[in-house]
């Protein structure tokens, strides 16, 4: 896709996480898996939105796992994050089966929501399955 950067909706696939963990390598962040029909992913995002907002270097890369193939939910889900300043780093479930997608980036995840995965700099992760807080935010970084 040649969109200007940030404001585009990557496609998700099995190789993406690997290509998430290189773009932040050495610095810590979160992946925050949702989806727009997930009420505490909601809450969950404007909680990491806030966060951001208070400590701009806090680096956040969201995950829907509604299809990028649904051009409607596509613009709802880009409507969304744009709002809450959260689209630079988004990216959309694509082609391939969504249990294969989840499995990609956690085999043991199941496909509950919201799903955080806490990176730190050397890259180790912690899962968090639940609403994110400001207390859980302030206990995973």
């Amino acid at each position: 896709m040649a969109i200007a950067a940030g404001n585009v909706l990557k496609a998700f696939e099995p190789q993406s996480v690997e290509q998430i963990a290189a773009s932040h390598k050495g610095k810590p962040f979160v992946v925050l898996v949702w989806s727009m029909d997930c009420e505490f992913c909601q809450h969950s995002l404007d909680v990491l939105s806030k966060a951001r907002s208070a400590n701009p270097g806090f680096d956040i890369v969201t995950i829907t796992t509604d299809p990028l193939s649904d051009a409607a939910l596509s613009q709802m889900v880009k409507k969304r994050l744009s709002g809450i300043d959260l689209l630079a780093d988004a990216w959309s479930f694509g082609e391939l089966a969504p249990e294969r997608l989840r499995y990609a980036i956690d085999p043991r995840w199941r496909g509950e929501k919201p799903r955080s995965y806490w990176y730190d700099a050397q890259g180790q992760r912690i899962a968090y399955s639940g609403v994110i807080t400001p207390s859980l935010i302030e206990k995973m970084r």
